[in-house]
């Protein structure tokens, strides 16, 4: 077992045509733009026998928030090809340990099948948190729709997370669905 992190610009082609196709196989599309918008984001590999077998993003976001600016990162593309062998548990493990050392807020969202997964992952998970949160990019409607869903996060030492949680207010993302 290996576990490789790198940047979206040190991916292979035929690395992001697997991920590609694996999202497309899991989700049915793929919402992920490698090659041209996630040059910066950090991708972690879980690789058994040197293939891939599961994998991850921590993509770097500017947040206003309240007149303050926060540096956090958005967790994205989770995705085991080969489920039920503790790989999932394994990427998940390495990503909280990144944002940890970074001491950085992180957070995710994700539906109702995952809950279980999250609940045993040592990130914090929160109920509706997707209602907080707002892409504030493209189209306002689709936008609305896509924010249905639970939170898995890291308070990091801004304590973003926590300052969210303690009011009501939309946080508005600068950005497309990450």
């Amino acid at each position: 077992m290996k576990i490789e992190i790198k940047k979206g610009k040190e991916l292979s082609d035929e690395t992001i045509n697997f991920m590609a196709d694996a999202r497309i196989k899991e989700y049915g599309e793929n919402s992920k733009d490698v090659k041209n918008e996630e040059q910066e984001s950090i991708f972690f590999f879980v690789k058994d026998g040197g293939k891939i077998v599961s994998f991850g993003m921590c993509k770097p976001v500017k947040i206003i928030y309240k007149g303050m600016k926060y540096d956090i990162y958005g967790l994205a593309s989770v995705l085991s090809v080969i489920k039920g062998k503790g790989y999932g548990k394994i990427l998940v493990d390495k990503m909280l340990k990144y944002v940890k050392k970074k001491s950085k807020s992180a957070i995710g969202f994700f539906g109702d099948k995952n809950w279980g997964f999250y609940e045993k992952t040592g990130f914090a998970i929160k109920k509706d948190l997707c209602n907080r949160f707002f892409y504030d990019y493209g189209d306002e409607k689709k936008n609305k729709e896509e924010m249905e869903g639970h939170g898995v996060y890291y308070n990091g030492k801004d304590n973003f997370i926590k300052k969210v949680l303690s009011t009501k207010e939309i946080v508005n993302i600068p950005m497309r669905h990450w």
